[in-house]
């Protein structure tokens, strides 16, 4: 049994704890209405800029982390939400991705994920809330299912999907004739277990 001043040490400790604890969470209580408040108002253009910032970020430390640009082969299924890595035909890193849209060179297009019927569920069940948030701030190029655009309308379009959504990093995948992008963002990543062959 424990002496009353000790109790009171470890009690002093223990509010120590919760306090420190109590305090992060207030605070990422307070971040997150703050980037709440924030989305509610910002410009598209700010949205752009804050998206790129985020995306970079994420992009640097996929790199850094996993060195996804440094794998032989890419691999992706629609049926199980996919994106995979390998060397050597041995798979080493397993992506869970969501489409964001699609770029066609030949039309000079954009295409939402969710606009496309060609995709199957599973890989743009999230994407919806992209064009739920354009709607909301009237931002037309997030509501609207096709329009005329690039390769860097692509780009933008994923980097405000990888924002809102808080994707991991992104992706994009040419066709075989390079005439379609589709761009993709990472929903979580794992290293795959390369003791099975």
């Amino acid at each position: 049994m424990l002496k009353p001043y000790s109790n009171r040490k470890y009690f002093s400790v223990y509010l120590l704890v919760i306090s420190i604890f109590s305090v992060g969470c207030i605070n990422d209580v307070r971040r997150m209405e703050n980037d709440t408040l924030e989305l509610d108002s910002i410009s598209f253009d700010s949205l752009l800029v804050k998206s790129y910032d985020y995306l970079y970020a994420q992009q640097d430390s996929c790199e850094k982390i996993y060195g996804i640009g440094s794998f032989q082969n890419w691999y992706y299924d629609q049926f199980t939400g996919e994106l995979s890595f390998s060397n050597d035909s041995v798979k080493k890193l397993i992506i869970d991705y969501e489409e964001v849209g699609s770029v066609s060179l030949k039309t000079n297009t954009w295409l939402w994920a969710w606009a496309n019927p060609h995709l199957e569920e599973k890989v743009k069940g999230e994407i919806g809330k992209v064009k739920s948030y354009g709607e909301s701030r009237g931002f037309k190029k997030l509501i609207d299912r096709k329009w005329t655009a690039d390769e860097i309308d692509g780009w933008e379009m994923t980097a405000i999907a990888a924002y809102l959504l808080k994707a991991k990093g992104a992706y994009r995948v040419p066709s075989k004739d390079k005439k379609l992008f589709s761009f993709m963002i990472f929903k979580s990543i794992k290293w795959a277990d390369t003791t099975i062959k």
